[in-house]
């Protein structure tokens, strides 16, 4: 057990998401090929216990290892498989026994989740993955603050989740300028609320998971990042739902995965992002002792990947959806030590997926093999011809739908537009000539894929075009009307 501003957290950490379902299949085969990289612990062995995040960084991967003992540790890699610490243990102090990471305005930011009464938050920073600048206060001026629990990014600003167990949960905005402002009022004016575990963006829209032990965890949103509205509230109308775990959107809907220890975490979603909620999954995806699922998800070429939280010897388990309906079991139980190993999390760096797994004999990490990943597939683009219609699609491999396009630089043929919706070319080109252009594309996964490539498309003039019709058609040193009829004509 953790204890943080006198509420109790059960120490556990989170996993690996992929969208909910109502059916759950005991499926042990394995989708993806697994290896585990690095070894079983870590820097501290045994006492490495939590693999709280994986976070992306310059071409690196980082794992925020959780250790209760002497403070979390962070260690990079730029192969996936050889791993060195890049801080301090616990940056310092012992009492940072956790951290939370995310990558923001080309930085990593590390949140502190202490381990010790009256202990206050930290907030950190590195821009080259070795050297952490604190920022801000302990405690971001509060000294009830006592973990940073939950991130999220919006509208161009980092969103922090704070827990305080006296007055209430806090959010705090930092700005690009490194301005730290607390944008909700203590607890969303009820200090039950004592968490913001999850922080996600849906539709231009802000929204908030919180942990309520009294009432059932609450979800609120908010359009600017400072005026909040409650959009669900009771734990989805139990309350032993009493934490939401995780926010995150897949395929139009947002979900939230819950914290239950009595009848089994729950995913619940929308398709509204107000009050419009449906149970997602069966409860404890058809264990009770399965109780969380984790406030960290990959979605990868459209399948969702969730881990989960287990306080049985049944072990963490992995689940993936690639509809949001129909959840499949993804390996065995606890990765092979379903006794130890009870927690997952999950992240993609150069073309895998990387699981962290929370054991109580070592955090673990484990990586799928090479997976394809989003990409442009056109190598050439149909010519076209001035002042006839033209259309041509951009084709993608991989990735999750729905893309964002972009035109990164160059330009298309005078006449010619971009659908950034459809991902196509068309319109009537009104000038002959090669055009050179760069499209980008990004995909909806978490994290997001981006591929770019560059593309032409000539544009022939229609005096050369006619030219060449009429010389395949008519033989000018022949005065016959087809090459065959010459052809004869020579018998």
């Amino acid at each position: 057990m953790r204890s943080l501003g006198g509420k109790f957290y059960i120490l556990g950490l989170a996993t690996v998401f992929l969208v909910g379902s109502f059916f759950y299949h005991p499926q042990k085969s394995l989708a993806l090929s697994w290896e585990q990289v690095g070894t079983s612990g870590m820097g501290s062995g045994a006492l490495s216990q939590t693999a709280v995040r994986l976070a992306n960084l310059n071409g690196k991967i980082y794992a925020s290892i959780g250790n209760p003992v002497t403070g979390v540790e962070i260690f990079s890699s730029t192969n996936g498989s050889t791993w060195t610490q890049v801080n301090t243990d616990g940056f310092g102090s012992a009492v940072n026994a956790d951290a939370v990471l995310i990558e923001y305005n080309s930085a990593l930011y590390a949140g502190t989740v202490t381990g010790a009464p009256g202990a206050m938050a930290q907030l950190w920073r590195t821009t080259n993955g070795t050297s952490w600048t604190q920022v801000g206060t302990n405690g971001l001026g509060d000294i009830l603050n006592t973990g940073i629990v939950g991130m999220g990014e919006f509208n161009g600003s980092l969103y922090l989740g704070v827990s305080n167990g006296v007055t209430g949960a806090e959010v705090f905005r930092l700005s690009s300028s490194d301005v730290l402002t607390q944008v909700n009022t203590d607890g969303f004016d009820d200090n039950n609320n004592f968490d913001v575990w999850s922080i996600t963006e849906y539709n231009n829209v802000l929204y908030a998971g919180t942990e309520n032990l009294n009432e059932g965890g609450e979800i609120w949103k908010s359009t600017n990042g400072t005026t909040w509205a409650k959009v669900m509230d009771g734990g989805f109308g139990d309350t032993s739902n009493v934490r939401i775990c995780s926010l995150f959107v897949f395929a139009g809907d947002l979900y939230g995965g819950t914290l239950n220890n009595t009848t089994g975490t729950e995913v619940w979603r929308t398709t509204t992002g107000d009050t419009a909620w449906e149970q997602a999954n069966t409860d404890g995806f058809g264990d009770q002792h399965t109780i969380w699922t984790g406030d960290q998800v990959a979605i990868v070429n459209g399948t969702i990947y969730a881990g989960t939280r287990s306080i049985n010897t049944d072990g963490a388990k992995l689940f993936r959806s690639t509809n949001g309906s129909t959840w499949t079991q993804e390996g065995s139980a606890g990765f092979g030590d379903p006794t130890n190993n009870f927690a997952m999390y999950a992240v993609t760096f150069n073309s895998r997926i990387y699981l962290g797994i929370s054991s109580t004999t070592g955090a673990e990490i484990w990586r799928t093999s090479t997976m394809g990943v989003l990409s442009i597939a056109n190598e050439t683009l149909d010519e076209g011809t001035v002042q006839t219609s033209y259309s041509e699609t951009i084709d993608t491999g991989k990735g999750t739908l729905p893309f964002a396009w972009s035109l990164a630089s160059g330009a298309l043929p005078d006449g010619l537009t971009f659908d950034f919706s459809a991902g196509t070319i068309s319109g009537i080109p009104t000038k002959a000539g090669t055009f050179t252009f760069t499209l980008s594309v990004s995909d909806s996964g978490v994290p997001t894929q981006l591929a770019s490539k560059e593309l032409s498309i000539k544009i022939n003039d229609v005096a050369a075009t006619a030219t060449a019709t009429a010389t395949a058609e008519v033989l000018p040193e022949t005065g016959r009307g087809t090459f065959f009829d010459w052809l004869l004509s020579l018998i």
